[in-house]
């Protein structure tokens, strides 16, 4: 037993002292995207803004090791979009060759120093996060090409007609309005269960008002100088607008609005109001038309939602044909950029 454990700490010694003699060295390479090499500096800029963007999906009492992402681990959503968006990376290079697109001179030179710019504004978060100067600019042209790429096009792409814009507007957007009514005296104390009772019935009386063809902009206004006069305090010409929102929401932002606002009041037909009392304070809200007719559709949307199908179009484009890439992963290069050691700002 003795010798046994001589040759035991012999052999841990000598490890020991052949470790101190050498360095050990992070891959150089993380995975190979249909034959390219990926660089770990390009893999953890994408896996970095991966990150950021899985921490903005989290739940609010959810962390990147507990949570769940449209019902996947977190970790696993930020590996699978870090190799999304790889695979969108090569894509890029190749349609930028393909379609005869060059990236040189003055255009090439400014390029440069943006990218230079913005990385040394957080030059300090990147090195931590193992990210240099060089990495982050090869991460930078390819978005400079993909806007090129993106405008020609655009410039090419055929008409969209009114009718195919509102039709993706309607499908994809839905307009809300919402008055939240006070519940705290002029000094911020909560007022008592009975005014509190009371400003509820305010709010209930509006719903139904809504509800029986009425527009919460028209008719909010009474509503809350009740709700002020109850709670003892003074209604001003600024009251009404510090407690109203009104705005679009969408699958890609919720707007002014919670998610939690967005889903029931997406599940509304236009005109309806709901009275949301999970709410700290009574909070109206009414779906209103995106739009009231074809004029004012052209006039203030038509624009705006052309651009957002086609970019939308054009982002499915390189989603779709860079998914046919074949990914070759280092598994042991994966586990030591685990997202375990990203640092946060």
């Amino acid at each position: 037993m003795k010798l046994k454990r001589w040759i035991a700490a012999a052999t841990a010694a000598a490890l020991t002292v052949a470790l101190t003699g050498c360095t050990l060295k992070t891959p150089e390479t993380v995975m190979t995207v249909d034959g390219v090499e990926v660089p770990a500096g390009v893999y953890l800029i994408y896996q970095l803004n991966a990150y950021s963007d899985a921490e903005s999906q989290l739940d609010e009492d959810a962390t990147m090791k507990n949570g769940e992402i449209d019902g996947e681990k977190a970790s696993d959503w930020v590996h699978n979009k870090t190799v999304e968006d790889l695979r969108r990376w090569v894509w890029i290079d190749r349609e930028f060759e393909a379609q005869g697109m060059t990236l040189e001179g003055d255009e090439l030179s400014d390029a440069q120093s943006q990218a230079k710019s913005a990385y040394e504004s957080n030059e300090e978060w990147y090195s931590e996060n193992g990210i240099g100067s060089e990495s982050y600019e090869k991460f930078y042209l390819a978005e400079v090409k993909y806007q090129k790429l993106y405008e020609a096009y655009e410039e090419n792409d055929a008409e969209i007609s009114v009718a195919d814009a509102e039709a993706y507007m309607d499908e994809n957007y839905i307009h809300i309005s919402s008055v939240a009514l006070p519940v705290s005296d002029g000094e911020g104390n909560a007022v008592t269960e009975e005014v509190l009772e009371e400003i509820n019935g305010y709010a209930q009386d509006l719903v139904d008002q809504l509800n029986a063809g009425g527009i919460l902009t028209d008719l909010a206004e009474e509503t809350v100088k009740k709700a002020m006069e109850a709670c003892g305090r003074e209604y001003t010409e600024d009251t009404l607008s510090s407690l109203m929102l009104d705005g679009f929401a969408s699958d890609l932002s919720t707007g002014y609005f919670s998610e939690e606002t967005v889903e029931q009041m997406r599940g509304q037909e236009v005109g309806k109001a709901v009275l949301r009392e999970d709410m700290s304070v009574p909070m109206i809200c009414q779906r209103l038309p995106n739009y009231e007719d074809d004029e004012e559709f052209e006039s203030l949307y038509y624009d705006q939602i052309v651009s957002l199908m086609r970019q939308q179009a054009y982002q499915d484009k390189a989603t779709q044909e860079s998914s046919e890439y074949a990914v070759e992963e280092d598994s042991s290069a994966v586990r030591a950029y685990s997202i375990n050691n990203i640092k946060e700002k």
